[in-house]
């Protein structure tokens, strides 16, 4: 999956992805900084460093309520695994709705023969 916050695999650009949300959503870069006790200088520098310490990446996180691991995640190829919990309530909420239609179609048939 080609993206543009990195050129070879396991080569993000977190600082851009970081950029990204900031500007999509018209983020004061000093109000960031304050929150995170940083000077705006070095929130734009953070924006410009292709690699960040995890430490940094969760502080920005909790600051701005994103998840920018997930971000990453979602940009690593799908054959690669993880050990996080797969969300299965869709396919389950599916499964359920798929269940419902069977019996309410069964119900119209016994119906439509009376």
């Amino acid at each position: 999956m080609a993206s543009k916050f990195y050129n070879n695999i396991g080569d993000f650009h977190i600082g851009s992805i970081i950029k990204s949300y900031i500007d999509r959503n018209k983020i004061s870069k000093a109000a960031l900084a304050r929150k995170v006790g940083r000077t705006d200088s070095a929130v734009i520098q953070l924006q410009k460093r292709a690699s960040l310490q995890l430490g940094i990446v969760m502080e920005l996180s909790h600051a701005l309520k994103h998840n920018f691991f997930a971000d990453i995640a979602a940009q690593m190829p799908e054959t690669y695994t993880t050990d996080a919990p797969v969300d299965t309530t869709d396919k389950e909420k599916i499964a359920q709705l798929e269940q419902e239609i069977i019996i309410l179609k069964a119900e119209k048939a016994v119906l439509l023969l009376r």
